[in-house]
């Protein structure tokens, strides 16, 4: 007998439940990080898919309000897991002073890209990770969804060879740094944790009172804690 893993079975499930015709559906933004560009025109979405269609971020624009949604497109046949990766939609002008909103209704939870701190400073041979681009990668460095937050990925290397990570997380929102190795960032106090597992990642967390950094390394190689102090003393 085989025994299913849940994912296998929640895409089984779906594919039984598919009917003989194409079905297009609009669903809220709400529970996957959003990031509006530093020119206000491009809307970018990190967001995990299975049995359907690569999803598309769709924008309704008027006046005052900028309204976005996920358009679903599940078609009969076979269906596979799905996938992961970055969707983004262009606005006729810039959002400017206009609202954001879900297709619930209710303000879209989004990250400024003129926000975002970029590093002075990077270990010899990293790179962005896809070149230019920013991701979100659930389970090594975590971006909460309820408040606007984003992360950017370097490698060591560049694709298809790559190694080593590195990945600086930002998040509107005050913290304490957990328990660790303590360490201070520009004054503040700062904290790096070490995975219980051998090649587990390695963070520092601190914050500046508007904001929650975390810079962490997953390898391997992994970067030094020391390493990851400067990068995070680089950070403007």
């Amino acid at each position: 007998m085989t025994v299913l893993g849940g994912g296998v079975a929640i895409a089984i499930n779906a594919w039984m439940d598919r009917g003989p015709e194409t079905r297009v559906s609009q669903g809220p933004v709400a529970g996957h990080p959003l990031l509006v560009s530093s020119d206000g025109l491009t809307l970018t979405l990190n967001i995990g898919w299975g049995c359907e269609e690569r999803p598309e971020l769709v924008a309704q624009e008027s006046t005052g309000t900028v309204t976005v949604s996920l358009r679903h497109t599940v078609r009969p046949g076979f269906c596979d897991l799905g996938g992961a990766a970055q969707i983004a939609t262009r606005l006729s002008e810039p959002l400017g002073t206009r609202t954001l909103d879900d297709a619930t209704g209710k303000p879209a939870v989004h990250f400024d890209e003129r926000k975002l701190l970029r590093p002075a400073f990077l270990p010899e041979n990293y790179y962005p990770s896809p070149a230019g681009r920013m991701v979100y990668l659930p389970g090594l460095a975590a971006v909460p969804t309820d408040t606007p937050a984003w992360a950017v990925r370097y490698t060591l290397g560049t694709e298809p060879d790559t190694q080593g990570s590195l990945i600086i997380g930002q998040t509107l929102r005050s913290s304490t740094p957990p328990p660790g190795k303590a360490a201070t960032v520009k004054g503040l106090p700062a904290s790096i944790t070490h995975a219980d597992s051998p090649g587990g990642p390695h963070s520092l967390t601190w914050s500046d009172g508007t904001y929650t950094f975390v810079v962490t390394t997953g390898g391997p190689p992994r970067l030094t804690d020391e390493e990851l102090v400067r990068v995070a003393e680089g950070l403007g």
